[in-house]
């Protein structure tokens, strides 16, 4: 379609002005995965500008979809994210304490726009493009560390996001991207002004629109902004860092794709004596960090299954991460990036979820497997002065969430000035509104909750409704708690109660639990005893 301006275009004789953003957002929202992909990317974002949200509600979101997880926990025990040390990482909440709450946000972001490239008919040309905008993520993340960039993981992200429009419209307007392209090749147009004829709005604008609509910091959405021509100025502040990290490790992406093997050295000239004042960084710096961004990129593949042996970019971009380093350097990097980046691998395997909103059903060896690992990543963390009670506290219920397919797991604990048990936080699906419902006294008539407490016994009950024990069950339960099974295990520290794990499924029967399992579950539940006695 044709359009006459950047601002607007035109319907029906132009008797309806519409915004040529808003047009193309309504397109996009027929997409079926364009929603999904506005609200997982605006919940984090939301998340992550919130004061009253953090760590638990980053963990919570991620943990609900398990593929995403599943990708994220392996990235984050590939050297490149696992470099910190600390041993494996096999929950979100650790991987928090380990890497840091925007390092796994970023890791986040990432794995969503990728899982989204899988949906679409010309997957590979998407991958492409991305394998080509996480290299520029990757080598903005490198440089910022030495550029006294206050938050290494901003530089990731806008370097992501700074050709967001144009990504976006490969992804949901093929035939209109095609078109700009002609444009570009026949007539000669510079990308913004023929996105903006084929358009209505530049892909700049585009990207900006959205990332706005998602609701990115202004702090980021200021670097998807192009960069005037000629030299760079020297950055003032850490909005221009990050503005110009984000332009100049794009233009190095244009630049290895458009440039012959026999012109590398002197583009590069080119390049770092354009932005030689802004980023201070020599040709041969350039090409260490290029290399260094190689083997991240490559850690990032083999860990989520994209296969840079048919990326041409990734092969270009291999061959410049030799251009200027010493023989010997040249030839260590380039054997790792065949040896890691260009093989064959293989897939991972996802279980599938169930239907829609359910938990993944897992096997006995599963659940074995994931409460062994959530121990392993508890004692790890109980040896480690740095890391705090409640994370702890969270890797335990996390680990009980994902090892046992349960609908929510909440964390009680002890008011002692109100002879209370008051819910802290916990995971699943609006988990929020049933912490707040978790509030009772410990002097009241002995319902299943207070049984468990006062004779530290683990209680599991299949059925709320069952004759034999509808009498125990609290009315401010039954009033605000939608699930008809759950198990409580208390904490007791030296005989006294000083807290509870609740964990439920919504329908009677669905909580069983074989022996094996039970034991690890009790084994979690001693973790937080300790854990609790050790800060006392």
């Amino acid at each position: 379609m044709m359009m006459n301006d950047e601002h607007a275009l035109f319907e029906g004789g132009g008797e309806t002005r519409w915004n040529a953003l808003d047009v193309l957002l309504r397109r996009m929202q027929v997409e079926s995965d364009f929603p999904a992909l506005s609200e997982a990317i605006g919940a984090i974002n939301r998340i992550a500008s919130s004061d009253k949200e953090g760590v638990n509600e980053l963990s919570n979101n991620i943990l609900k979809d398990f593929a995403l997880t599943n990708k994220l926990l392996k990235l984050a025990n590939v050297a490149f994210y696992n470099q910190v040390g600390g041993g494996s990482i096999s929950t979100i909440s650790r991987a928090v304490v380990i890497l840091g709450f925007d390092a796994v946000r970023s890791i986040a972001l990432s794995l969503i726009l990728l899982d989204n490239l899988e949906n679409k008919e010309h997957a590979l040309l998407l991958k492409e493009e991305f394998v080509k905008v996480l290299y520029a993520g990757m080598l903005a993340r490198e440089m910022a560390g030495k550029m006294q960039v206050k938050d290494v993981e901003e530089a990731f992200i806008g370097a992501m996001l700074h050709n967001l429009g144009r990504m976006l419209t490969m992804f949901y307007f093929p035939e209109e991207t095609a078109s700009i392209e002609q444009r570009v090749e026949a007539d000669g147009l510079s990308d913004a002004r023929a996105s903006t004829e084929v358009l209505g709005v530049s892909y700049e604008n585009l990207g900006i629109g959205i990332a706005r609509n998602w609701g990115f910091p202004d702090t980021l959405v200021q670097t998807m902004k192009k960069l005037p021509s000629g030299k760079i100025r020297k950055c003032a502040s850490n909005t221009d860092r990050l503005h110009a990290l984000a332009g100049f490790s794009n233009e190095l992406c244009e630049v290895i794709l458009d440039t012959s093997d026999a012109d590398r050295g002197k583009a590069l000239t080119k390049l770092t004596a354009r932005f030689g004042d802004s980023l201070q960084v020599t040709e041969k710096q350039l090409v260490g960090l290029m290399g260094k961004s190689m083997q991240d990129i490559a850690q990032f593949a083999l860990a989520v299954n994209v296969n840079l042996k048919h990326s041409d970019f990734a092969k270009q971009a291999s061959k410049w991460a030799g251009v200027a380093a010493a023989p010997g350097e040249a030839a260590v990097a380039l054997a790792a990036l065949d040896a890691s980046v260009l093989q064959e691998h293989a897939p991972i395997l996802d279980a599938e979820p169930g239907e829609a909103g359910s938990r993944p059903q897992r096997t006995p060896e599963e659940a074995q497997s994931i409460l062994t690992s959530g121990l392993q990543d508890v004692g790890n963390s109980l040896i480690d002065d740095d890391i705090s009670i409640n994370d702890i506290l969270r890797m335990i219920l996390e680990a009980m969430y994902s090892g046992m397919g349960f609908a929510h797991v909440l964390l009680c604990i002890k008011d002692g000035r109100h002879n209370t048990m008051c819910g802290k936080f916990g995971f699943g699906d609006d988990v929020q509104s049933l912490v707040k419902v978790f509030n009772f006294r410990l002097a009241e008539q002995p319902d299943v909750f207070l049984v468990a407490l006062q004779n530290n016994a683990d209680i599991l009950i299949t059925d709320i409704d069952d004759p034999k024990i509808v009498a125990r069950i609290p009315g401010w339960y039954r009033q605000n708690v939608s699930a008809r099974t759950f198990v409580v295990f208390p904490i007791i520290v030296k005989g006294k109660p000083v807290g509870l794990i609740y964990a439920d499924r919504l329908h009677p029967g669905d909580i069983a639990i074989p022996e094996k399992e039970l034991s690890l579950l009790k084994s979690l539940r001693n973790q937080a005893v300790l854990a609790i006695r050790q800060s006392l």
